[in-house]
């Protein structure tokens, strides 16, 4: 296909604009893209983007990833869901970077694993999706270490000697959590659009 057809091509068009659009409505309305546990509000958002870098390509992902990172931190200013948004989520290496990186793994380890195992689909997705959530969550993590360690051990009450303890108990809690939905839900949704597409 040639390039500015693939560029035009109706179904990625559209297909971006709605989860364009399911990550603006997952940023503004309460309980569609977060579970409210603060002080960090797991999220459910980072699942759009998984299926965008699975179902268009790692660029897509990584577009996708890049608005969800815009949104979140437009959200910070207007309507922070804690005290700790303002300065958190206001970062945009905190709120981009790694939203950003979601598509870029995802669609790596994805594309990677439907040439080695084309016969897996789902199982392709599945470990992709894992991927995709984790690298949220680590990353996320390790630049509120890097960047804010000592204020958010403040805020959380801990001794940020121990702080480092503290984010791993997180990404072993709720980030296991989100990377199991992801696994459990990104197949249901990206093997249908993907036969869509073909």
């Amino acid at each position: 296909m040639p390039a500015h057809r693939k560029k035009s091509n109706p179904y990625r068009l559209a297909i971006l604009g709605i989860l364009t659009a399911i990550i603006l409505i997952q940023n503004f309305v309460p309980f569609l893209g977060n579970i409210p546990i603060p002080p960090l509000n797991p999220t459910i958002i980072h699942i759009t983007v998984i299926i965008a870098a699975i179902v268009l390509g790692t660029k897509d992902g990584m577009i996708v990833g890049g608005i969800w990172g815009i949104t979140r931190m437009v959200r910070a200013y207007t309507v922070p869901a804690t005290p700790l948004d303002w300065w958190l989520w206001t970062n945009p290496v905190i709120a981009l970077l790694p939203r950003i990186l979601i598509g870029f793994f995802t669609g790596l380890v994805y594309q990677m694993l439907k040439r080695l195992f084309p016969e897996r689909e789902k199982t392709s997705i599945a470990i992709s999706a894992v991927v995709g959530a984790l690298t949220n969550t680590i990353f996320v993590l390790l630049f509120i270490y890097l960047f804010y360690g000592e204020q958010y051990a403040q805020a959380i009450n801990v001794d940020v000697s121990n702080l480092a303890n503290v984010l791993l108990v997180i990404v072993g809690t709720s980030g296991i959590a989100e990377a199991v939905l992801a696994a459990i839900v990104s197949p249901l949704i990206a093997v249908p659009l993907k036969k869509l597409r073909k």
